[in-house]
Protein backbone atom coordinates (compact mmCIF):
# COMPACT_ATOMS: atom_id res chain seq x y z
CA UNK A 1 0.00 0.00 0.00
CA UNK A 2 0.90 3.50 -0.75
CA UNK A 3 1.75 5.36 1.98
CA UNK A 4 -1.81 8.23 2.29
CA UNK A 5 0.43 11.12 2.99
CA UNK A 6 2.17 10.29 -0.16
CA UNK A 7 -1.09 9.00 -1.66
CA UNK A 8 -2.81 12.06 -1.96
CA UNK A 9 0.08 13.92 -3.56
CA UNK A 10 0.48 10.94 -6.02
CA UNK A 11 -2.97 10.92 -6.80
CA UNK A 12 -3.41 14.85 -7.53
CA UNK A 13 -0.25 14.68 -9.66
CA UNK A 14 -2.06 11.66 -11.74
CA UNK A 15 -5.05 13.63 -11.82
CA UNK A 16 -3.14 16.63 -13.96
CA UNK A 17 -1.61 14.12 -15.96
CA UNK A 18 -4.70 12.31 -16.77
CA UNK A 19 -7.37 14.99 -17.38
CA UNK A 20 -5.57 16.58 -20.37
CA UNK A 21 -5.92 12.60 -21.84
CA UNK A 22 -9.23 12.52 -21.62
CA UNK A 23 -11.04 12.75 -24.62
CA UNK A 24 -14.89 12.43 -25.56
CA UNK A 25 -15.86 8.60 -25.90
CA UNK A 26 -17.02 7.53 -29.01
CA UNK A 27 -19.87 6.53 -29.31
CA UNK A 28 -18.75 3.19 -31.20
CA UNK A 29 -17.03 2.48 -27.89
CA UNK A 30 -19.78 3.85 -25.52
CA UNK A 31 -22.30 1.42 -27.10
CA UNK A 32 -20.01 -1.59 -27.11
CA UNK A 33 -19.52 -0.86 -22.76
CA UNK A 34 -23.29 -0.56 -22.40
CA UNK A 35 -24.20 -3.75 -24.39
CA UNK A 36 -21.72 -5.06 -21.66
CA UNK A 37 -22.98 -4.27 -19.07
CA UNK A 38 -26.71 -4.89 -19.87
CA UNK A 39 -25.26 -8.39 -20.68
CA UNK A 40 -24.15 -8.36 -16.99
CA UNK A 41 -27.12 -6.38 -14.94
CA UNK A 42 -29.38 -8.39 -17.25
CA UNK A 43 -28.87 -11.31 -14.67
CA UNK A 44 -28.69 -9.30 -11.51
CA UNK A 45 -32.05 -8.13 -9.01
CA UNK A 46 -32.25 -5.29 -7.52
CA UNK A 47 -31.63 -1.45 -8.15
CA UNK A 48 -29.03 0.08 -9.79
CA UNK A 49 -27.03 3.36 -8.87
CA UNK A 50 -25.44 5.00 -11.61
CA UNK A 51 -24.33 8.60 -12.71
CA UNK A 52 -24.71 11.25 -14.73
CA UNK A 53 -22.19 11.68 -16.68
CA UNK A 54 -19.12 14.51 -16.58
CA UNK A 55 -17.94 15.69 -20.27
CA UNK A 56 -15.24 12.73 -21.18
CA UNK A 57 -17.52 10.09 -19.34
CA UNK A 58 -19.30 7.21 -20.59
CA UNK A 59 -22.86 7.96 -20.84
CA UNK A 60 -25.02 4.89 -19.39
CA UNK A 61 -28.83 6.90 -20.48
CA UNK A 62 -29.04 3.93 -22.72
CA UNK A 63 -27.90 1.07 -20.03
CA UNK A 64 -31.22 2.93 -18.35
CA UNK A 65 -33.68 2.61 -21.84
CA UNK A 66 -32.93 -0.72 -22.02
CA UNK A 67 -33.36 -1.87 -18.70
CA UNK A 68 -36.17 0.41 -17.21
CA UNK A 69 -35.38 3.48 -15.75
CA UNK A 70 -37.19 2.69 -12.43
CA UNK A 71 -34.73 0.08 -11.96
CA UNK A 72 -32.03 2.84 -11.82
CA UNK A 73 -31.12 5.42 -8.88
CA UNK A 74 -28.69 8.84 -9.73
CA UNK A 75 -27.22 10.84 -6.96
CA UNK A 76 -27.88 14.46 -6.53
CA UNK A 77 -24.52 16.82 -5.38
CA UNK A 78 -26.11 19.24 -2.39
CA UNK A 79 -24.82 22.46 -2.00
CA UNK A 80 -23.47 20.59 1.09
CA UNK A 81 -22.85 17.68 2.99
CA UNK A 82 -22.68 14.10 1.19
CA UNK A 83 -24.38 12.61 -2.01
CA UNK A 84 -28.26 12.60 -1.70
CA UNK A 85 -30.06 8.87 -4.16
CA UNK A 86 -32.95 9.73 -5.90
CA UNK A 87 -34.91 7.61 -8.58
CA UNK A 88 -33.27 8.47 -12.36
CA UNK A 89 -36.55 8.73 -13.39
CA UNK A 90 -37.69 11.38 -12.16
CA UNK A 91 -37.52 15.17 -13.27
CA UNK A 92 -33.39 16.37 -13.68
CA UNK A 93 -31.85 19.70 -13.35
CA UNK A 94 -28.68 21.13 -14.89
CA UNK A 95 -25.80 21.32 -12.29
CA UNK A 96 -23.50 24.01 -12.15
CA UNK A 97 -20.78 21.63 -13.90
CA UNK A 98 -23.15 20.27 -15.92
CA UNK A 99 -24.36 17.08 -15.55
CA UNK A 100 -28.00 16.67 -14.90
CA UNK A 101 -28.94 15.78 -11.71
CA UNK A 102 -32.63 15.04 -9.38
CA UNK A 103 -34.54 17.91 -8.10
CA UNK A 104 -33.25 18.91 -4.98
CA UNK A 105 -36.71 18.20 -3.14
CA UNK A 106 -36.62 14.76 -4.99
CA UNK A 107 -38.01 11.66 -2.58
CA UNK A 108 -34.77 10.10 -1.41
CA UNK A 109 -34.00 6.68 -2.90
CA UNK A 110 -33.78 3.72 -0.64
CA UNK A 111 -29.68 2.55 -0.35
CA UNK A 112 -30.54 -0.58 0.85
CA UNK A 113 -32.41 -1.75 -2.63
CA UNK A 114 -29.13 -0.83 -4.49
CA UNK A 115 -27.56 -4.22 -5.80
CA UNK A 116 -25.20 -2.33 -8.09
CA UNK A 117 -23.55 0.93 -8.05
CA UNK A 118 -21.97 1.99 -11.12
CA UNK A 119 -19.11 4.29 -10.62
CA UNK A 120 -17.19 6.90 -13.03
CA UNK A 121 -13.09 7.18 -12.67
CA UNK A 122 -10.81 9.06 -14.14
CA UNK A 123 -8.58 6.08 -14.09
CA UNK A 124 -9.09 2.19 -12.36
CA UNK A 125 -6.07 0.04 -11.32
CA UNK A 126 -6.69 -3.71 -11.98
CA UNK A 127 -7.35 -4.38 -8.30
CA UNK A 128 -10.20 -2.23 -8.08
CA UNK A 129 -8.74 1.21 -6.63
CA UNK A 130 -10.73 4.29 -8.28
CA UNK A 131 -9.00 7.58 -9.06
CA UNK A 132 -11.99 10.07 -8.90
CA UNK A 133 -12.06 13.87 -9.15
CA UNK A 134 -11.00 14.34 -6.10
CA UNK A 135 -13.87 15.27 -4.00
CA UNK A 136 -14.64 12.20 -2.58
CA UNK A 137 -18.49 12.05 -2.54
CA UNK A 138 -18.33 8.57 -4.03
CA UNK A 139 -16.04 7.18 -1.65
CA UNK A 140 -18.11 8.21 1.24
CA UNK A 141 -21.21 7.20 -0.68
CA UNK A 142 -19.87 3.90 -1.13
CA UNK A 143 -19.38 3.52 2.26
CA UNK A 144 -23.00 3.87 3.18
CA UNK A 145 -23.83 1.32 0.61
CA UNK A 146 -24.31 -2.66 1.82
CA UNK A 147 -21.34 -4.02 1.77
CA UNK A 148 -22.55 -7.05 -0.94
CA UNK A 149 -23.42 -4.36 -3.08
CA UNK A 150 -21.45 -4.84 -6.36
CA UNK A 151 -19.18 -1.83 -6.89
CA UNK A 152 -18.72 -1.61 -10.70
CA UNK A 153 -16.20 1.53 -11.99
CA UNK A 154 -17.46 1.97 -15.62
CA UNK A 155 -13.96 3.22 -17.89
CA UNK A 156 -12.32 2.66 -21.07
CA UNK A 157 -9.22 0.07 -21.49
CA UNK A 158 -7.02 3.19 -21.75
CA UNK A 159 -7.59 4.37 -18.38
CA UNK A 160 -7.48 1.01 -16.64
CA UNK A 161 -3.72 0.69 -14.99
CA UNK A 162 -1.95 -2.19 -12.80
CA UNK A 163 -1.61 -0.40 -9.93
CA UNK A 164 -2.79 3.29 -8.88
CA UNK A 165 -1.92 5.31 -5.70
CA UNK A 166 -5.12 4.99 -3.03
CA UNK A 167 -6.31 5.83 0.37
CA UNK A 168 -7.38 4.29 3.60
CA UNK A 169 -10.88 5.98 3.21
CA UNK A 170 -10.91 5.23 -0.63
CA UNK A 171 -13.73 1.63 -1.92
CA UNK A 172 -12.51 -0.12 -4.32
CA UNK A 173 -14.67 -1.41 -6.82
CA UNK A 174 -15.34 -5.14 -7.45
CA UNK A 175 -15.93 -5.25 -10.88
CA UNK A 176 -14.63 -3.07 -14.02
CA UNK A 177 -16.66 -2.34 -17.06
CA UNK A 178 -14.69 -1.28 -20.23
CA UNK A 179 -15.21 -2.15 -24.01
CA UNK A 180 -13.12 -5.73 -22.80
CA UNK A 181 -16.21 -6.37 -20.93
CA UNK A 182 -16.99 -6.89 -17.33
CA UNK A 183 -14.88 -8.34 -15.04
CA UNK A 184 -14.35 -9.13 -11.36
CA UNK A 185 -11.15 -7.48 -10.35
CA UNK A 186 -7.55 -8.77 -9.10
CA UNK A 187 -7.10 -10.38 -5.60
CA UNK A 188 -4.59 -8.39 -4.10
CA UNK A 189 -2.49 -11.90 -4.08
CA UNK A 190 -2.84 -12.01 -7.80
Amino acid sequence: MVADSHAHSSKEALRKELRPLRAQVDSATEKIVVNHLADFLGQIDGAFLFYRPVPNELHLDSLADRLGWDRFATTRTPESGPLTVHSASGIMERHKFGYMQPLKDAPEFPLDSISVALVPALAIDTRGNRLGHGAGYYDELLSRISGDCLRIGVITERFIFDQLPYESHDVPMTHLASEAGVRPVKAVSD
